[in-house]
C-alpha cells in the first residue's frame, strides 16, 4: 500500500508526535485532535503536545503478519490512558507480551512503521514502549 508523500509531509505534526485536542473553554484534552470540542462544542480549541506518558489499559497480541505492513511479530496492540486523560490506540514495542499487566505506565517513542519498498520512503510513527526507570 503506496502512501502519498505530500499527505503525509503535509501531516508530519500529528504523525511524528503524538498530538491532543485542549478545549479553552471546559478544560478537557480530546483525542484525536478536532476543530470543535466534542465535550462542550466550543470551537476554541488548541493543539497540544502531551508529554506521552500514560497506562496501558487493555491489549491484544497478534502474531498475524499483514502483508502490506511492515512488523515484528507478535504484534501488541494495546489503550493507553495517558496522564492528560484521553485513551489511544497504539502498537506497543520494546516489550515481551509476557511482560504486559494492566497499569503498566508506557512512553510515546518515534519508531518505524513501514517502507515503500526496498528503496522507497520510510514512514515514522508513534509507538509505546515501557516507561524507562
Amino acid at each position: 500500500m503506496r502512501l502519498s508523500i505530500s499527505k503525509h509531509w503535509r501531516n508530519k505534526k500529528i504523525h511524528y508526535q503524538l498530538a491532543l485536542g485542549y478545549c479553552k473553554v471546559c478544560g478537557k484534552y480530546h483525542f484525536p485532535p478536532k476543530y470543535r470540542c466534542p465535550y462542550c462544542g466550543s470551537k476554541s480549541v488548541r493543539l497540544t503536545i502531551p508529554k506521552g506518558k500514560g497506562t496501558l489499559i487493555e491489549w491484544t497480541v497478534s502474531y498475524v503478519r499483514l502483508e502490506y505492513l511492515e512488523q515484528k511479530l507478535p504484534l501488541i496492540v494495546g489503550l493507553v490512558r495517558l496522564d492528560e486523560g484521553p485513551v489511544v490506540r497504539g502498537v506497543l514495542t520494546d516489550v515481551d507480551p509476557k511482560e504486559l499487566r494492566e497499569g503498566m505506565r508506557l512512553e510515546a517513542v518515534l519508531r518505524r512503521l513501514e517502507e515503500d519498498g526496498v528503496s522507497g520512503l520510510i514512514y515514522y510513527g508513534i509507538k509505546f514502549k515501557p516507561l524507562s526507570k
